[in-house]
C-alpha cells in the first residue's frame, strides 16, 4: 500500500482564466462559482505560470509542476517542461478569435518546445452552433493571409472559413497548422500538446494583439475534418487518437478499470458521482473534477460520463 506520499492518483484543482469572449456555461454545469464569466478554466497544466494546483498540496508539492518534478520523477513521470497534455474547459459566450496553432516543425523554428494540436469534445452547443474550422473550398492560405493583412470586414474573414456544425457530445480533431474559431454558445472540454502558442490572426474589433508573420509561417492547407460524434458503449470508446495524445470516453453501467498508459492517465468526470480506488486508496469523484490517476485503477459510481486522456504506449 503506498503512503500519502506516493499517491495512487492525484485530485487536481481547476483554475480559472478569464478571456474576453468567456461565459458562465461551465461554471453552472459544474457547480463552480459563476458569479463572474470565466474563458477557460485549466483543469492540469504544468504550464509555466498557469500550473493547476493539488488539492491536497502535502502530496508532494503545492501543484501539478512540482509534483512531477519532485515525487514524480521517482514514479518515472516526465518532467513538468516534458508533460505532453495540458486540459481545459473551455466557455465561448461570444466568438473565439480567427487563430492558428504551429506544429512541432513550426514550434522548432520559433524557439519553442514543441508544437499544439488539441481536440475537442463538446460539452454544450446552442442550436445552429458551428465552428470555424480550415478554409474554405478553393481558399488558399496565401489567399487568406493576404485578406488578413488588409484591414478585413468580418464577414469577409468569415467567408474564407469553413463552417463545420457541431453538437453535445460531438469531437473535432484540430491539428496543427489548422486555421480555426469557435463560434459563441459552445462550451467543450479541450486536450492539447502542452504548449501555449496561439497565433491570433483577426479579432473580431477587439484590438488586441495579431501575429500574421507567426500565423503565416503556421497555417497550413489540410484536409477538411468535421465533427464526430461520440461512439456508443459502455466500456472505453476511443474518441480521437494522434502521436501527441488519446482521448476515451466512457459511461459505465457497473465497475470501470482504467489501466495508465505510460504512466498515466488524466480521467476527468463529466457527470456523475462514485469512487475510484487503486493501490489501497479511494477517493470521492464529483462532476468537474480532474485527477492525475498513477496506479491501475477501478472506479464506479451513479450517472458517471467520464473522459480519459493518455499518451499512446
Amino acid at each position: 500500500m503506498r503512503t500519502a506520499s506516493e499517491p495512487a492518483f492525484l485530485h487536481l484543482e481547476p483554475r480559472r482564466v478569464p478571456r474576453p469572449w468567456g461565459g458562465t456555461r461551465v461554471a453552472r454545469r459544474f457547480g463552480w462559482d459563476a458569479s463572474e464569466s470565466c474563458g477557460e478554466w485549466w483543469l492540469a497544466s504544468s504550464y509555466p505560470g498557469t500550473e493547476t494546483a493539488l488539492r491536497a498540496p502535502g502530496a508532494g508539492g503545492p501543484d501539478l509542476a512540482a509534483w512531477l518534478d519532485g515525487p514524480g520523477r521517482a514514479r518515472g513521470c516526465p518532467a513538468a517542461a516534458d508533460f505532453p497534455v495540458l486540459l481545459k474547459f473551455l466557455d465561448a459566450e461570444t466568438r473565439l478569435s480567427l487563430q492558428v496553432h504551429p506544429d512541432d516543425a513550426v514550434a522548432a523554428r520559433h524557439g519553442l518546445p514543441n508544437g499544439k494540436t488539441e481536440a475537442w469534445h463538446v460539452l454544450d452547443a446552442e442550436p445552429g452552433a458551428f465552428v470555424h474550422l480550415g478554409l474554405a473550398e478553393g481558399v488558399t492560405p496565401a489567399q487568406l493571409m493576404a485578406c488578413l493583412r488588409d484591414d478585413p470586414r468580418d464577414d469577409e474573414v468569415v467567408s474564407l472559413m469553413r463552417q463545420v456544425p457541431v453538437r453535445a457530445g460531438d469531437t473535432v480533431y484540430v491539428k496543427a497548422g489548422t486555421v480555426h474559431a469557435l463560434e459563441g454558445g459552445i462550451s467543450l472540454f479541450e486536450v492539447q500538446q502542452n504548449s501555449d502558442a496561439t497565433y491570433r490572426m483577426h479579432d473580431w474589433g477587439r484590438g488586441r494583439e495579431l501575429h500574421l508573420d507567426a500565423a503565416a509561417d503556421a497555417v497550413q492547407d489540410l484536409p477538411d475534418v468535421d465533427a464526430v460524434p461520440a461512439p456508443a458503449g459502455e466500456g472505453w470508446v476511443t474518441l480521437c487518437e494522434g502521436p501527441a495524445f488519446r482521448m476515451r470516453r466512457a459511461v459505465p453501467a457497473g465497475s470501470l478499470e482504467l489501466g495508465p498508459s505510460a504512466g498515466f492517465a488524466l480521467l476527468t468526470v463529466l457527470a456523475g458521482r462514485g469512487q475510484v480506488a487503486a493501490s489501497g486508496q479511494t477517493g470521492e469523484l464529483a462532476p468537474g473534477d480532474t485527477l492525475l490517476v498513477l496506479d491501475p485503477a477501478t472506479v464506479e459510481g451513479d450517472g458517471l460520463e467520464l473522459l480519459a486522456v493518455d499518451v499512446p504506449g
